[in-house]
């Protein structure tokens, strides 16, 4: 029987260890491991291992398994695993660890590791993991798959196992959105090249006592308070406010019962020269304030959507009588 070639169709997430970014783990059949990426496959005769500075070649005899290091909680951008069985089943999340030519690891979002055995797949597909990226953007890596006859490069969607009436193989994905299918037989060289197209994106948090207008960071704002009781600010503490030139603004802080209470309010400009102020009331608060179309906790982060007019608001929070301005242009 002619043994099988395999390939490792790694989904690439990083973390950083010192100066190093670490995106695969060798364990060596002696007990050893080293850390960094794989830079070349060769199937079934030595995979090329950049760890630090250097680039060395572990025959396939000499590795046991491939750890790869998990999609972090803040990450919102990456590729998942998808791997289908030959009783029909699918199964998807992050193949966290590879035993070479016997099972893979695959860390589902239900926090279970489920253990495949390769004689049992039938099929592995990689899927982006944001929908609002296209999957070049997700990957760190292009895959490069070399034959005797060709060169392709994009990013391997598919890898077909095969059966005893088909050969297996995969396809890539190139720039233009064309899939290459190319028999895993033909494979000299699977490559991995930096993506250019790599933009990941985490989640974002607001730390404490942070107020963003639009992701633009905002200090509390001194005022004074009127005789008729009005909420007076500066006009020349407004040259330091954030200028927005969307109408939809974004207004994101820290998830906690203070910032639950705070409140947009448009704010009129009383006054000339010096004198000049934006002025606003509780009166305001209670009777006229910005009500927000859209509410969202993502990741400790309060995120409120309004729809304005151009003009200065104030976001006013209640409990620590703290106002945060912006102006809408």
């Amino acid at each position: 029987m002619k043994k099988k070639k395999y390939l490792f169709l790694l989904s690439l997430m990083t973390v950083v260890m010192g100066h190093a970014q670490v995106y695969d783990k060798l364990i060596l059949t002696d007990g050893s491991m080293v850390e960094g990426r794989i830079a070349v496959q060769h199937p079934g005769k030595d995979i090329v291992f950049q760890s630090v500075d250097q680039e060395i070649s572990y025959p396939m005899e000499d590795i046991l398994a491939i750890e790869r290091v998990k999609r972090q909680a803040d990450d919102l951008s990456g590729i998942d695993d998808i791997i289908e069985t030959r009783n029909g089943k699918v199964f998807k999340g992050q193949i966290v660890k590879q035993l070479l030519g016997k099972s893979v690891y695959l860390f589902q979002d239900n926090g279970v590791t489920q253990i495949i055995n390769n004689a049992e797949i039938a099929c592995h597909r990689k899927e982006k993991f944001n929908q609002e990226q296209n999957i070049f953007e997700q990957a760190p890596f292009l895959d490069v798959v070399v034959t005797d006859d060709n060169t392709y490069q994009g990013i391997i969607v598919l890898q077909n196992y095969g059966s005893e009436d088909e050969a297996s193989y995969l396809c890539i994905q190139d720039e233009q959105g064309q899939q290459h299918k190319v028999d895993i037989a033909d494979i000299t060289a699977l490559r991995r090249e930096s993506n250019s197209q790599y933009a990941p994106v985490t989640v974002f948090r607001a730390g404490e006592g942070e107020v963003y207008f639009n992701r633009n960071l905002t200090a509390y704002t001194i005022y004074t308070t009127g005789k008729d009781g009005s909420l007076r600010i500066k006009r020349d503490i407004l040259l330091q406010c954030p200028a927005i030139t969307d109408t939809r603004l974004i207004v994101e802080a820290q998830d906690n019962e203070s910032n639950r209470h705070g409140i947009l309010v448009r704010s009129s400009v009383q006054g000339e020269g010096k004198k000049e102020a934006l002025v606003f009331s509780y009166q305001d608060m209670l009777t006229a304030p910005v009500s927000p179309v859209q509410t969202k906790v993502i990741s400790g982060t309060l995120r409120r959507e309004y729809v304005t007019e151009p003009g200065f608001y104030i976001y006013y929070v209640p409990q620590t009588q703290r106002a945060y301005v912006c102006e809408v242009k």
